[in-house]
């Protein structure tokens, strides 16, 4: 995961070539596609082969909705070959390309680096990263002790979310390691 200031965020994931004509299918982690179709530049991380580089821009030709996903043409992805080497890559986008989050929703890069405290204002730790699951996310808590655990980020937990003060309120379940 970036650090908060850094002029990318962590936005989707490269799930499929498209077409035949080098097109790629980007599944958004936030689950709405629509906040990716202003980019004009990807950053892909993570997954290079037959000489792609694991870490590189690319210039958006065109985007456009498909089903639950964003699909672009990417200048220098001009083959199904090559838009099928780069599935499994990681997305990221320019913070300026992206809309504002709303009301009660948050870039999970921001919330990187946030202390945890409980309901009672007792630490429980600092967030290190923030884990993508199918039912839901999950914050990884590191502790004062050193021990990391996951936190479920449902609202049964989560009480508040203070992204000036960089604090997230949670009341965790019972028995959960850093529960007090």
């Amino acid at each position: 995961m970036r650090d908060s200031t850094d002029a990318y965020i962590e936005a989707g994931q490269v799930v499929a070539a498209h077409g035949t004509a080098g097109m790629l299918k980007v599944k958004a982690l936030s689950g709405d596609p629509a906040g990716l179709l202003a980019a004009r530049v990807l950053r892909l991380y993570g997954k290079g082969g037959k000489g792609i580089p694991e870490d590189r821009e690319y210039e958006v030709r065109a985007a456009q909705r498909s089903g639950g996903c964003a699909v672009f043409s990417l200048i220098g992805v001009e083959t199904v070959e090559a838009a099928r080497d780069l599935a499994g890559a990681r997305v990221f986008v320019a913070r300026k390309d992206l809309p504002p989050p709303g009301e009660d929703e948050y870039y999970f890069a921001d919330l990187v680096g946030s202390e945890v405290v409980a309901a009672d204002g007792s630490p429980v730790g600092k967030v290190l990263n923030v884990v993508h699951g199918p039912a839901h996310d999950w914050l990884d808590i590191r502790g004062a002790g050193k021990e990391e655990a996951l936190l479920p980020f449902v609202s049964e937990f989560i009480r508040e979310v203070d992204m000036g003060g960089r604090r997230i309120v949670v009341t965790p379940p019972e028995g959960w390691p850093h529960a007090s």
